[in-house]
């Protein structure tokens, strides 16, 4: 019988060996590796207010892992209505709890900021949003210039 730890290094070595796998996982501490924190990079949807952002991410794997979802945090800052601006947490509600559904529904919140904004957290990017699109936009596109540069992403690689 395989531990819960043993079966998430089988599950990212099987993602990092697979050719067709959209995504780049890897232990989110090279120095510690632990099999229930994981990393990757998402970049920011093309045609979107995010296109040019580079973020890094952190999951976190519950112990009962797939019954419950991964956490996810944005690790560099984001203004969007579905991530925590105080922790990076994003707000998701996917259709599974397999890992490249999370990551797949994590993507389609660059092109979805405004889905479900009643269930968004409350704070700055949900008030803006609802008040006033242009300056959230704008906002956004600050940010993604400010705190997501590709350059920037190599400091989280030290963790």
């Amino acid at each position: 019988m395989t531990t819960k730890s043993e079966e998430l290094k089988l599950l990212l070595n099987k993602l990092q060996n697979d050719q067709d796998c959209e995504f780049e996982f890897d232990y989110l501490s090279e120095k510690k590796p632990n099999p229930f924190e994981w990393k990757t990079v998402l970049e920011g949807t093309q045609d979107t207010i995010y296109e040019g952002g580079y973020y890094m991410l952190k999951i976190i794997f519950p112990e009962d892992y797939p019954i419950n979802t991964p956490q996810v945090y944005f690790l560099n800052k984001i203004f969007h209505p579905h991530i925590s601006l105080s922790n990076g947490s994003a707000c998701i509600g996917p259709p599974s709890n397999d890992i490249i559904d999370v990551m797949i529904t994590v993507r389609n919140m660059f092109v979805d900021y405004g889905k479900n904004i009643e269930h968004a957290y409350s704070g700055e990017p949900k008030k803006l949003y609802e008040t006033d699109r242009p300056k959230f936009e704008y906002t956004v596109r600050e940010w993604v210039s400010a705190y997501a540069k590709l350059e920037d992403i190599d400091k989280y690689y030290d963790l």
